[in-house]
């Protein structure tokens, strides 16, 4: 077992990368944050075992919505379900993802993946989020404590 962490701007693009090179993937557990960030924990799986768990600090296309500062509730409503219909969808880590490694070949395959930005204002969005969420790149840390500690039968 080996721990890595990765810097990621694509979460999606990722995964999609992975399936390609023949990993399944299981998304387990997931939760919206007080913060409006989103956090996924997920099973890549090769030869119907587990080769990695993997745990991502995500923005969604909902952020954006709280860029804008809109107090009137309704109005709030009302830009989400602009952003639900309009078929936008990707998910932009916050942090670097951290994968719990069991696979020494996806080591190799997260050492050699990179990425871009999937919209033209992810980094903007981002920018906001951590100037209003100082504390917003320590949330895997105990995330991934709480996995070791499932992993080692405790």
């Amino acid at each position: 077992m080996k721990i890595i962490s990765k810097a990621v701007r694509d979460l999606d693009r990722l995964l999609d990368y992975l399936k390609k090179k023949g990993y399944d993937l299981e998304e387990g557990s997931h939760i919206v944050l007080l913060d409006h960030s989103e956090v996924s924990r997920l099973a890549l799986i090769k030869d119907g075992k587990t080769a990695a768990i993997a745990i991502v600090h995500y923005l969604s296309p909902y952020y954006r919505v709280e860029t804008k500062g809109i107090k009137d509730e309704d109005k709030y409503l009302e830009e989400l379900l602009m952003i639900k219909h309009s078929g936008e969808n990707w998910r932009i880590p916050v942090e670097d993802v951290v994968f719990v490694v069991f696979d020494e070949g996806l080591e190799d395959l997260l050492s050699s993946y990179s990425d871009e930005y999937p919209v033209g204002d992810a980094e903007a969005l981002v920018r906001h989020y951590l100037s209003r969420n100082p504390k917003g790149k320590e949330i895997l840390r105990v995330l991934l404590a709480r996995i070791l500690d499932e992993l080692s039968g405790g």
